[in-house]
This record gives C-alpha cells, sequence and structure tokens, in this order.
C-alpha cells in the first residue's frame, strides 16, 4: 500500500460521521505486531436528502439488531458456558463426594471388622443376642463404654431384633455419627418401643436424622433428648422445628423429652402448630428451656386433649374388651352345652345301638334253637317215615308166603 492510498482512506473516514459506519464493514489490518494498521473499509457518502434519511434510518435499524443479536448471542454463550462450567463443577463436587463417602464406608467397614475381633464382654454378648433374637426386653448399657464403632455395630443389631423393646444409652457421650446411625436403625427397626440418649452431645444433624426416621417409624413410643445440644446452645432452632414437622405426621409417639435443650421461642411456635395436629402425643416435655409461658400453655392444653381422649379410648377399649370377654364366656358356656347335649344324645344313640345289637343277638340265638329243633323235627320224621317204609316192607314178604 502506498501512503496516497492510506491518506485517502483517512480523509474518507474523517469525512464519515462514526454512527455511519456499518458494523458489517470488514476491518483490514496492515503489517504485523506493533507496526500493524487497522482500519475500516471506506464508506459511502450521500447528500442530506428524504431518501437518504430514510436509507439511514433503515440502515440504523439493521444496525441496531445486529447489535442486539450480537449481544444476545454473546450472553447466551457466556450463559451457556457458565452452565457449562456449573455442570464440570457439581459433576467434580459429586465424584469427590462419592469418593469421600466410598472411603468412609471402608474406612467404617475395617473399624467395625477390627473391633468385632476385639470385641469381648458384656457388649459382644448383648449384640450377639440381639443378632440371634435371643435378647432381654430392657436393655441399658450403663457401665459399658461405648464408642463410634460400637454404637454402629448395636445399630446394625437392632436393625432386625424383634425381642428388644427398649435402648438405654444415656450419658455415654454419643456424637453426631452415633446419633445418625441410630436413625438409621429406627427407619428399619419395627419393634423397639423405647429410646434414651439422655446427657450425650447429640446436636442439629442428629436432631434432622432422628426426625427424619420419626416420620417413617411406627412403633417407637417414647424419645429421651434430655439435656442434649439440638439447638446449638440456642443458635439454631432447625432441630427442632424438624421434629415439630415429624410429629405432625407421627402418630405413633406418645412422649417426647427435650428438657434443656435452649429451645427458644423461634422453636416453640413450629412445636405449638405441630401438636394440633398431633393427636396421640400426651408427654412432650420442654421444661428447662427459653419458651414463652403462652407456647407452654398451648402445648399443655393439647397435651391434655390428647391424654383425656386417649383415656376415653382406653376406657372404650376396656369395656370393649370385656364386652368381648363376656360374649367369649357365654360362647364357652354355650359350646358346652352343646358339647353336654351331644354326648348326651351320642350316650342314648350308643345304649339303643346296644340294645339293638342284644335284640339281634337273642332272635339270632333263638332263630338258631328254631332251625335246630326244626332239624332235630325233620330227622325224627325222617327216621320214622324209614321204619314205616321198612315195616310194610316185611309185611308183604309175609303174605306172599
Amino acid at each position: 500500500f502506498g501512503s496516497s492510498y492510506l491518506s485517502f482512506c483517512v480523509r474518507v473516514v474523517a469525512m464519515a460521521d462514526d454512527d455511519d459506519l456499518d458494523d458489517d464493514q470488514e476491518e483490514h489490518t496492515v503489517g504485523e505486531g506493533t507496526t500493524a494498521l487497522h482500519f475500516l473499509a471506506p464508506v459511502e457518502v450521500l447528500p442530506q436528502t428524504a431518501r437518504t434519511e430514510w436509507l439511514q434510518k433503515q440502515k440504523e435499524e439493521r444496525r441496531r439488531r445486529r447489535i442486539e443479536e450480537r449481544e444476545e448471542r454473546r450472553k447466551q454463550k457466556e450463559a451457556d458456558e457458565a452452565k457449562e462450567r456449573r455442570r464440570k463443577a457439581q459433576q467434580k463436587e459429586i465424584r469427590q463426594q462419592k469418593e469421600r463417602e466410598r472411603e468412609l464406608q471402608d474406612r467404617r467397614r475395617r473399624e467395625e471388622e477390627e473391633q468385632r475381633e476385639k470385641m469381648e464382654g458384656g457388649l459382644g454378648q448383648i449384640i450377639a443376642q440381639l443378632q440371634k433374637n435371643e435378647s432381654e426386653r430392657d436393655i441399658s448399657f450403663v457401665g459399658i463404654d461405648l464408642g463410634s464403632v460400637q454404637v454402629r455395630l448395636l445399630a446394625k443389631a437392632l436393625e432386625n431384633n424383634t425381642t428388644c423393646e427398649s435402648i438405654d444409652l444415656s450419658r455415654k457421650g454419643l456424637n453426631d455419627e452415633d446419633g445418625v446411625a441410630l436413625a438409621e436403625m429406627l427407619k428399619v427397626n419395627r419393634n423397639l418401643r423405647k429410646l434414651e440418649l439422655e446427657g450425650n452431645n447429640l446436636s442439629i444433624k442428629s436432631a434432622k436424622a432422628l426426625a427424619e426416621a420419626l416420620m417413617s417409624n411406627a412403633t417407637l413410643r417414647m424419645l429421651d433428648l434430655e439435656s442434649n445440644n439440638i439447638t446449638s446452645a440456642g443458635n439454631d432452632q432447625t432441630g427442632v422445628v424438624a421434629f415439630a414437622d415429624a410429629l405432625k405426621q407421627n402418630q405413633a409417639l406418645r412422649c417426647l423429652n427435650l428438657v434443656r435443650n435452649h429451645v427458644t421461642h423461634q422453636g416453640g411456635d413450629p412445636l405449638v402448630g405441630a401438636m394440633t395436629h398431633n393427636t396421640e402425643c400426651i408427654l412432650l416435655d420442654l421444661s428447662g428451656n427459653e419458651l414463652h409461658p403462652k407456647q407452654l400453655r398451648d402445648i399443655d392444653v393439647v397435651i391434655q386433649e390428647n391424654r383425656k381422649n386417649l383415656s376415653k379410648l382406653r376406657r372404650a377399649e376396656r369395656r370393649e374388651r370385656f364386652a368381648m370377654y363376656t360374649e367369649q364366656y357365654r360362647c364357652r358356656q354355650y359350646d358346652m352345652q352343646v358339647e353336654a347335649k351331644r354326648i348326651e344324645l351320642d350316650a342314648l344313640e350308643e345304649r339303643r345301638l346296644h340294645r339293638q345289637r342284644e335284640r339281634f343277638v337273642a332272635w339270632q340265638r333263638e332263630a338258631d334253637r328254631a332251625e335246630q329243633k326244626e332239624a332235630e323235627e325233620m330227622a325224627r320224621l325222617q327216621q320214622e317215615h324209614e321204619d314205616r317204609v321198612a315195616a310194610g316192607g316185611k309185611k308183604k314178604k309175609g303174605k306172599r308166603k
């Protein structure tokens, strides 16, 4: 390119307004590196008439649409790239999470196997009995030290157990890992009635896990969480809210002990709302917490109503059981009378058959005697006939002589 051509381009660009430049004009580059020149192709300059104004407006409209389309494509491309980055990050996080869970499961499995080899004494005996369904009805771990591995083994032994109804794990220093293991057990176990976890270190994570287990468990009647930390010293009430949600759905739990857990009025409102939907809970102990007196009174009103309804139900059940017992007694009496009548009829029929057999035997003997007598008479008559025949023959012989 010569210097005259460059000067011509500069003059043409100077004559044209910046807004008149078409975005479709190609950019040209001369040279390379820092000495390269960048410029647009020459533009057409028209006189200012109505026709040219209209063309200029059409041109500006096309330019604006192209700019908007480019901007939209750019934004869409950035959004797609951001979405792809998030997807890859999520996949990476999922893979890492699965890897961590797999490593955790492997570690727990190794710990449990090592603990089984080392296990001895009372704990090993209790777990063996639970696995064989030969355990006591009520089990207490007083005087037995429990770690996380032992609690996991205990929870697995309880999953399919059908003999144990009460477990006391009070003041054993249980943590959230232990609480989650016990919650997983409650989702499967269908025989446990009472679980005491007083005086441990269970926090929000354990509270949420236990509340989730109560959603599906229909056999547990009593849960004791006194003196734990399910609200993180009153700073987080989500664990209490989870229990409130569980109480709305669970209609089997009768007693829930949340004494000294720093439950505040923020957790009290969900509990009040939950108790209005629960008709089975007759004891919700919230003493030693920080609830408003009105919240406690509202809960107590529902509790008293549930107790009254339960008392009515029990009285009705007692009356029904007594009526069933009376009806059963009457049925037994009637069965005894029917059986006595049947025995009497059987005896009468037996006597009738006996008399009939005796008469038949007597008739048979009489018939035998008559037959014998008839045979003897026939023999006598036959003999007389033969004697007469013999006597008649002798007379004829004498006459001939």
